[in-house]
């Protein structure tokens, strides 16, 4: 009888052991659980700075409508999460009507999903988009490796760059590429809006500034549109990127 409650308790210990195994069972990457209770949407195209063109090719991308800005930072890693910092209403010139996140992912060549996350600060209140008026819109996406870290590459890249680019240092040996307003298409600033009826998260390209960097395995893509006459906007920029 004993005998018999030993092979029980054993067969308990590891019903539970595997449970704890098998959490994650049926994933390639253990994140795929992040977002699983977004709702996913049709998606046109993913968005990435042309000039640069670091996450231009991106596979299997799938899109997310949007959510509330704590429900997105629930939605992605810690490791991504924990490294954000985030403004105030008080930080910028326009009354926010919309403040939202709304998520991109794909995989990279290690089968791992890599997330973009685009907090969007908009005047528009209509629908997910800017509509011409103002906006302050970041899009983080992971990239563990410093794309600048390499003096001859950064520089073949910069050789590239629109005489428009201002190269700014953010900390250290890390830049941070100012552009003024363009109205060049192909110079424009993307975005993500979605479309309710169609239930399509699109890509939109509208003339903005913009800051571009690396910090700390994550892109920011920073793009905005207001009278910045009563705000410092590159002090604002490096809080959202370094937090002081």
């Amino acid at each position: 009888m004993k005998q018999r409650y030993f092979f029980i308790l054993l067969f308990v210990i590891g019903s539970i052991s595997c449970s704890n195994e098998n959490e994650f069972s049926g994933y390639v990457d253990e994140n795929e659980a992040l977002v699983e209770r977004l709702n996913e949407v049709e998606g046109r195209q993913h968005t990435y700075n042309y000039d640069f063109k670091l996450l231009q090719d991106r596979e299997y991308v799938s899109y997310y409508s949007p959510v509330s800005v704590s429900e997105g930072l629930s939605c992605i890693p810690t490791s991504m999460s924990e490294k954000l910092h985030f403004i105030s209403q008080d930080d910028l010139p326009f009354t926010i009507s919309q403040e939202k996140s709304n998520i991109v992912t794909s995989w990279n060549e290690s089968n791992q999903l890599v997330f973009q996350i685009q907090f969007s600060y908009l005047e528009n209140s209509d629908q997910y988009q800017t509509n011409f008026q103002d906006f302050f819109i970041i899009s983080v996406t992971q990239y563990p490796d410093d794309p600048f870290e390499d003096a001859e590459a950064t520089l073949e890249m910069e050789e590239n760059l629109p005489s428009s680019y201002q190269k700014l240092v953010l900390v250290d040996e890390h830049p941070l590429y100012y552009k003024p307003e363009s109205v060049t298409w192909t110079r424009m600033f993307d975005y993500y809006k979605y479309l309710d009826e169609d239930q399509l998260l699109d890509k939109e390209s509208t003339g903005s500034s913009q800051y571009y960097a690396w910090y700390d395995g994550l892109i920011y893509s920073i793009g905005f549109t207001m009278d910045t006459d009563s705000i410092d906007q590159e002090n604002l920029v490096r809080e959202i990127i370094l937090g002081n």
